[in-house]
């Protein structure tokens, strides 16, 4: 009886082993492919030129102003830099930048980046 029991316990816990070297990897592959970037940060001119330009050319340049959860620090700056971005001015939680496609996708992954939109020009007329 003892024998028994100790192969089934084996039994329960290869079932367990394999189930769950089964559904790890499905759920990492699931998470990775949907954290590409993160568009509902983005407004929606910004995202129809993301869009565009991934056909066309990924790799032009594109002016955008983004908005952080605090002020941006030197950690944050270099958080920000490090997805190939190029910053312009920053003030307080405001930041103007550059960047191409897949910077400023990379860019919508970083957690104090709360919203960012295509640079508009100013008429000051």
């Amino acid at each position: 009886m003892q024998n028994f029991l100790i192969n089934t316990i084996a039994l329960y816990e290869l079932i367990a082993l394999t189930v769950l070297s089964v559904i790890i990897p499905i759920m990492i592959v699931g998470c990775s492919s949907s954290s590409e970037y993160m568009p509902d940060k983005m407004d929606t001119p910004l995202q129809q030129r993301i869009s565009q330009l991934e056909n066309e050319d990924p790799n032009q340049i594109i002016q955008i102003t983004g908005k952080t959860s605090t002020p941006i620090n030197e950690e944050m700056k270099t958080r920000i830099i490090s997805t190939g971005i190029t910053t312009e001015s920053i003030i307080q939680d405001i930041f103007t930048a550059t960047g191409n496609v897949e910077s400023i996708k990379q860019l919508t992954l970083l957690d104090f980046v709360v919203f960012l939109e295509i640079a508009k020009k100013l008429d000051i007329n």
